[in-house]
């Protein structure tokens, strides 16, 4: 009799004589002398196996598989010979990999039964066709994840682009306000020295008596309105001073707007945070104090390895938001602690909050809730980004209708050392 791929002979005490060698890679425990019921389990029919039943089931099919592993299942068929009885079958195998799992390969399949074969085809070819449809399947997700990273990416150096022409369209605008504001600061410095030894010379004609003021009058044949001299006198040192004081913000604005728009070549150096923040008030002041009232202390300088440039961009995004998030009697404040290690930086406003809903999605990029046209939805998504490569956190608070607190976390420089 020739030897099957998946074959055992039983004697007629129903004790196994002898096993084909795929039965023996699958069945570890297999051995000879061993009793059918304890090397295998009958699974269909259920009836209990002895020597009528297999005389009665002789070449119909039934199913079997190891005993304690309902894993592997055969189907096959039990043949009455002289000396007891043999099994011949084949794996009931539902997917390509229970071969490897079988510890089987297709060189283990000797020969093949016709019909065996061409029911164990059917089985691997559907098998086959469902791997495929689950290939295609897995396949179409990732071309359509990565057209839609390639979309995202697109999107991304677009805005990048455009954000570079806007930061050297404002480097050059810078260039041109700060001459001749430096004109101007020069000019009222001027001004000023010149007015402190003209102003004593005005107070004094204005105290005048009236036949000096009249004799004064008839020398430079004009007339005088010595009320508004009085005036004058008292009101242009004000005027100036106020007139210095405008120019000088004008100017440290126009440095941070230069100091801004700068390109960032990432360079991190021991910098305090204060004075990220406060370039970022200078920068963001006008929207400030127009809507929301600032409480700010700075206190002492607290260092980190930072990049101005970055950081400041990171609260000009946020004191942007908080801003805009207010609707009236706004109030935001941002609040520095130092730890031995850290440096932590809170930006709280009393704005409408965040529903719990969009948190998780607020650092992607171009998520938004604005209106269209009222925000690109990359500011937080750069400003994680940046806090990142600083090795620090940003985390979020926020419970609407009561207001956000945005929570910076950065290592100390001095811990970085």
């Amino acid at each position: 009799m020739q030897i099957q791929t998946f074959q055992f002979e039983l004697d007629q005490q129903l004790n196994i004589k002898s096993f084909s060698p795929a039965f023996a890679k699958i069945c570890s425990q297999l051995c000879e002398n061993m009793p059918l019921l304890e090397a295998f389990t009958l699974l269909t029919p259920k009836i209990p196996v002895s020597k009528q039943f297999l005389t009665m089931f002789n070449g119909q099919l039934v199913t079997i598989c190891p005993s304690g592993n309902t894993d592997f299942v055969f189907g096959g068929a039990f043949y009455q010979i002289p000396t007891g009885y043999y099994f011949i079958g084949y794996p009931q195998l539902t997917e390509m990999g229970k071969l490897a799992e079988m510890g089987l390969s297709l060189t283990d399949f000797v020969n093949h039964d016709p019909i065996n074969f061409y029911i164990g085809t059917l089985q691997l070819k559907e098998s086959m066709y469902e791997d495929v449809r689950k290939l295609n399947k897995d396949l179409k997700a990732s071309a359509e994840h990565l057209e839609s990273l390639v979309d995202q990416r697109t999107k991304e150096l677009l805005q990048s682009e455009k954000m570079a022409s806007i930061g050297t369209l404002a480097a050059g605008v810078a260039h041109e306000i700060n001459n001749p504001i430096g004109f101007l600061l020069s000019n009222l410095s001027s001004l000023d020295a010149y007015m402190q030894s003209i102003i004593p010379l005005v107070t004094a004609l204005s105290k005048l008596s009236p036949e000096d003021k009249n004799q004064i009058e008839n020398l430079t044949q004009s007339s005088i309105n010595w009320d508004d001299l009085a005036f004058m006198s008292e009101d242009i040192p004000p005027l100036i001073h106020e007139s210095v004081d405008g120019a000088r913000r004008v100017s440290k604005t126009v440095a941070g707007l230069r100091s801004f728009a700068h390109p960032s070549d990432s360079t991190q150096d021991r910098m305090s945070v204060q004075s990220a923040i406060n370039l970022a008030i200078s920068l963001v002041n006008n929207e400030l104090k127009h809507n929301a009232a600032l409480h700010y202390e700075p206190g002492d300088d607290c260092y980190v390895n930072g990049n101005l440039t970055e950081l400041s961009q990171v609260f000009v995004n946020l004191l942007v938001n908080a801003v805009q998030a207010i609707e009236e009697n706004g109030v935001i404040e941002i609040d520095i602690e130092e730890t031995n290690n850290t440096v932590q930086v809170r930006v709280r406003d009393n704005g409408c909050g965040i529903p719990a809903k969009n948190i998780d999605k607020l650092f992607q990029p171009f998520f938004t809730t604005k209106e269209i046209g009222a925000g690109t939805g990359l500011g937080l998504a750069i400003s994680h980004g940046i806090i990142e490569s600083h090795n620090g956190e940003i985390t979020i608070d926020s419970e609407v209708g009561k207001g956000t607190c945005f929570i910076i976390t950065l290592p100390a420089a001095d811990t970085l050392e």
